[in-house]
């Protein structure tokens, strides 16, 4: 099942020591169409270890609270439960990190309190956390010889469905719609190009059938292979 693009060049001489990868989820998403296609993402800062400098889609790994069920939430029925985890997550951190709310207006008042913030910022903003409205991409899983490694699951949404002006944090730098239709965004990772190119293909009408698993080796080694969406 596997296509394999580039050979490996060598073996290591010494195994490395294998480091677990993490759960972690991303959220892509897109609004406008041909030169006014515009893409929600962020800059990391300089001074962190992870990436610094790189520009990526909003993201992070799988917490405990992801879970759990959001009072505020819709449509999980449509993915299995590893993946309405990972949209959890993919969600909450894209709030947390652009300041945004990816759902629809709620058809009745929320209770604004909630257990959780990103729960409660849902509520808040009278918006509910539309789980059927993203489509997953694919995933992709960190090299093996790194110190932080994550097993990330990419998901697409529309501009449409995003309620609020994106803004900085702590996390990401310049946060904002780039028009990526008119200019590369870059530095852009290969895997971040390669899941914003699927994502692209997905929104223009692509039913290839499963989406794509997607990993990089320390050897520019690139495996491609079919993940069906129930995994």
């Amino acid at each position: 099942m596997n296509d394999v693009v580039d050979a490996v060049v060598a073996k290591p001489a010494m195994k490395p020591a294998a480091v677990r990868a993490r759960d972690a989820a991303s959220l892509i998403l897109l609004r406008g169409v041909g030169r006014d296609l515009e893409l929600l993402a962020g800059r990391r800062p300089m001074h962190v270890r992870f990436m610094p400098g790189v520009y990526v889609f909003p993201g992070g790994a799988v917490d405990a609270e992801d879970h759990r069920s959001w009072r505020v939430e819709a449509g999980i029925e449509a993915l299995p439960p590893r993946l309405v985890r990972c949209a959890r997550a993919a969600l909450r951190e894209t709030w947390e990190e652009a300041g945004v709310l990816f759902g629809r207006a709620a058809a009745a008042p929320l209770a604004p309190r909630s257990e959780i913030p990103i729960a409660a910022a849902y509520a808040a903003a009278g918006v509910v956390a539309a789980i059927d409205r993203l489509r997953y991409v694919g995933r992709a899983i960190t090299p093996v010889r790194v110190f932080r490694r994550f097993n990330t699951r990419f998901f697409l949404g529309e501009g449409d469905d995003v309620v609020g002006d994106p803004h900085p944090s702590d996390e990401l730098e310049d946060v904002r719609w780039h028009p990526i239709g008119r200019e590369a965004l870059e530095p852009l990772r290969d895997v971040s190009q390669f899941m914003l190119a699927r994502a692209i293909a997905l929104r223009g009408g692509d039913s290839s059938p499963p989406p794509l698993f997607y990993t990089v080796g320390s050897k520019r080694r690139i495996a491609v292979c079919r993940e069906a969406v129930g995994e």
